[in-house]
């Protein structure tokens, strides 16, 4: 089974199947601002796992991203490791029941043509920083003192 190739994403919960590769900087269009050509591309490892007794995709993802610290003002590389369970709901009245047991839940109305290049992505987007920034101690000093004249 093939990343591009959609599949059913329920299915595969149930199955334990599991499939891992990598992806491509122009496989993930959303990500091109954050992404580079030249770097090693998005790895993946999706697996049907159950959670709760639900049906479920446990999706881990290494990727680097490229960032601007918004203290200094300088681009930078991130290195996002993601390991997310997924319960697969067989439908939006399914899905409606699991979220009123729990609103923090993170699940998925089962799709019988899953993209998981999409999946990936949206996986990768909610794990970038809200407000991303060097470690302590690691801005650019040039990048600080531009900051600091305005």
């Amino acid at each position: 089974m093939s990343a591009r190739r959609p599949f059913d994403s329920l299915q595969f919960a149930k199955s334990g199947e599991s499939l891992s590769g990598s992806l491509r900087v122009e496989e993930l269009p959303r990500l091109s601002d954050s992404l580079r050509p030249d770097d090693v591309a998005v790895q993946y490892r999706l697996v049907g796992v159950k959670a709760s007794g639900r049906p479920a995709l446990r999706l881990q993802v290494t990727a680097k991203v490229w960032l601007t610290c918004q203290r200094c003002m300088t681009r930078y590389a991130e290195l996002l490791e993601l390991d997310s369970v997924l319960p697969v709901a067989r439908n939006e009245a399914e899905l409606l029941r699991w979220e009123a047991l729990d609103p923090l839940l993170d699940a998925l109305v089962a799709d019988p043509a899953l993209d998981l290049a999409a999946l990936v992505e949206d996986e990768i987007l909610l794990g970038i920083p809200l407000v991303p920034m060097h470690a302590e101690g690691d801005c650019d000093p040039d990048g600080l003192a531009l900051m600091n004249e305005h």
